[in-house]
């Protein structure tokens, strides 16, 4: 599974949990440059989704 910042971005402008402050009630704005899994609350510092959803962001959207 790749996770080059390219598909990164990608993932987070696709998914509906990405979360860049604690509380999780912000939105996802693809606006936002600087949007990334990198920067989301459910990217561990193992470099994975706690929450599952990359893998499958990236299978459902041919990333």
């Amino acid at each position: 599974m790749k996770k080059d910042a390219k598909t990164m971005k990608e993932v987070a402008e696709r998914c509906t949990k990405y979360c860049r402050c604690d509380n999780c009630n912000c939105s996802n704005s693809s606006k936002d440059d600087a949007i990334s899994c990198q920067n989301c609350t459910h990217y561990t510092p193992g470099k994975v989704c706690d929450i599952d959803l990359y893998e499958e962001i990236v299978e459902n959207h041919d990333l």
